[in-house]
Parts: structure tokens; C-alpha cells; sequence
């Protein structure tokens, strides 16, 4: 097994419109003592344990002790608005690797990632990836391409450059969850955009194209990760096949959709 995925919580406080994982739609928290257990379970020298959500960071007394007590690979992967100075040092020194979630520029991004009561979130995000950056702390984007977005991907790679961003991963619509419906994205935005980047000189690195060029599987596909639901229920998955409920495939079944 090469990674635990731990759903910290099914909450969330952002209505993201394309969300696999239907985010705040359900109030599950996971408990320290079920998070303990799965990685005691599950324990190996090497191993990366991912702490995901809903957002993550509203459990953030499990994330500070889990992160404390054991000596693995951690990394978060949040929508940024909860994080301040205080946390933003804390999971640092704890050694937890920290991604933050934008889809472009306010315009889009708001659009995209709203609050429940539909105010835009990318202020709040912005606020977070400044506050790394002047922490010196490295961290890296993730971007979901939907149709909404997809022109606007140029524009991403100049925020994340001018915020400090160390790395960039483009996501491609997985049309499950709130996005079922979603019409999915052109692949060619995301070239153009890595392509872009390469033009300006840009120091970041884009780990879809690290991904592919080291010919690395999908954790998932190969066996070896392990989704846990935040009532201890577990799944041979990644995040979103879990949220689907597709255990073990011998194939990813997004890509069938032209993903």
C-alpha cells in the first residue's frame, strides 16, 4: 500500500459546483482515535497519508494530532480560506505538506468555489497563498478544468508564479458527485497553459506532466491506496472513485468519458 487517504470530514464550508465528493452536503467527522487506527492498520516506512475532505482543516484538532504523533508522509489538500499564520506554521513544523485548490482568477474561481450564501471564495484563497509565500513555506495548486475555466488557465499559472506557488496540477472534470451533469473540458486548455508557462520562464513544476513523465501509475489502479470514510469504512480507491463507490477497477472509469 503506497498511500492512506484519510476523509477527514464530508463538511465543508464552499459549494464547489463540480464537487465529486458533494462537500458539506453531509456533517460526518472522522474521530482521532479512527484515524489512529487506519494508519496503525495499515503502517509501513515510506508511507504517504493524505488528508482530505470536505475541507479538512474544520477538523483541524485531528489533523494537528495525527501529524504530531506519527512519522510519515503527510499532505493536505484544502480550499485555503481556513488557513491563517497560526496553521499555516503549525503544519509546516508538523512536516504536513500543504496543496491549496483555485480554478483561475476571481471571474471564474468565484463562480466555481462559492460559499454556501454564493460569495466568492478567491479573496479568502489568495489571503492563504500570500501568507505561505511570506512564510517562505512551499506549496503547490490544484485546478479542476472544467468548460467554465478552461480559457482562463494562462491566467492561473501567472497567480500561482506571482503567489509563490511551487508546483501546479491540473485536474480534468470528474463527472461524478455534484459534477455528474457537467459537460467536460477540452485537454488542449491544459497544454496551452503548460506551454505558457514554459514561454515566460516560469519556475513551477506541473505534476500531471512529472506524472507522465516518469510513466507513474495511479496508485489506485495499481492496489496499493486506501480510501478511509470518516466512520472508519474503507475502500481499495482514490477520492473519487471512493466517492463513487467504485472499489478495485481494473481501469479508471472517467477516462471513458473523455477525461
Amino acid at each position: 500500500m503506497r498511500l492512506l487517504i484519510l476523509a477527514l470530514t464530508e463538511d465543508c464550508n464552499l459549494r464547489c459546483v463540480y464537487c465529486y465528493a458533494r462537500g458539506g452536503e453531509r456533517k460526518r467527522y472522522m474521530s482521532y482515535s479512527t484515524a489512529k487506527r487506519a494508519i496503525e492498520r495499515h503502517y509501513h516506512p515510506g508511507m504517504k497519508v493524505q488528508l482530505t475532505g470536505g475541507e479538512p482543516l474544520l477538523n483541524y484538532k485531528v489533523v494537528r494530532r495525527v501529524a504530531g504523533r506519527y512519522d510519515v508522509k503527510f499532505s493536505i489538500q484544502t480550499n485555503g480560506t481556513l488557513l491563517d499564520h497560526e496553521k499555516a506554521e503549525e503544519l509546516h513544523d508538523l512536516g504536513v505538506r500543504i496543496g491549496i485548490s483555485i480554478d483561475g482568477p476571481p471571474e471564474v474561481n468565484d463562480v466555481l468555489r462559492p460559499y454556501p450564501s454564493g460569495r466568492g471564495s478567491t479573496r479568502d484563497v489568495l489571503r492563504a497563498m500570500m501568507v505561505l509565500k511570506s512564510l517562505g513555506i512551499p506549496y503547490g495548486i490544484t485546478c479542476v478544468v472544467t468548460r467554465v475555466n478552461q480559457s482562463r488557465l494562462r491566467d492561473l499559472v501567472d497567480i500561482a508564479c506571482a503567489f509563490g506557488a511551487r508546483s501546479i496540477s491540473f485536474d480534468l472534470l470528474k463527472r461524478v458527485g455534484r459534477g455528474r451533469y457537467l459537460s467536460p473540458p477540452d485537454p488542449s486548455s491544459v497544454r496551452d497553459a503548460v506551454l505558457y508557462a514554459e514561454r515566460m520562464g516560469y519556475p513551477i513544476r506541473f505534476r500531471n506532466v512529472l506524472q507522465q513523465t516518469l510513466n507513474l501509475r495511479c496508485a489506485a489502479l495499481e492496489g496499493k491506496s486506501v480510501f478511509v470514510f470518516p466512520d472508519g469504512r474503507e475502500m481499495s480507491a482514490c477520492a473519487t472513485l471512493a466517492s463513487a463507490e467504485i472499489e478495485n477497477p481494473e481501469s479508471c472509469p472517467f477516462r471513458s468519458q473523455g477525461l
